[in-house]
């Protein structure tokens, strides 16, 4: 698993997102022996966390660039 871990970390979130709703595509299916549901579970889980982590840095990235105000840079949460 570590080594897929460290495969995920270089995927953009695009790759990211396709490869998870792949998977989850497969787990729904169920035709998969227990075993390899099991290590596509993982596999999703770190992917849906990677997909996070990437969302939160573009939302505090995005937070930091909404507005300036008297020549300052105003950090402004984003509103969805």
């Amino acid at each position: 698993m570590r080594k897929a871990k460290n495969k995920n970390s270089a995927l953009s979130f695009e790759e990211a997102l396709l490869n998870l709703e792949t998977i989850v595509k497969g787990l729904e299916k169920g035709d998969l022996p227990l075993e390899e549901s099991l290590a596509q579970f993982s596999d999703g889980v770190e992917l849906s966390q990677l997909c996070l982590a990437k969302l939160n840095a573009a939302e505090q990235h995005i937070d930091k660039i909404l507005q300036m105000e008297q020549g300052e840079l105003v950090e402004k949460p984003l509103e969805l």
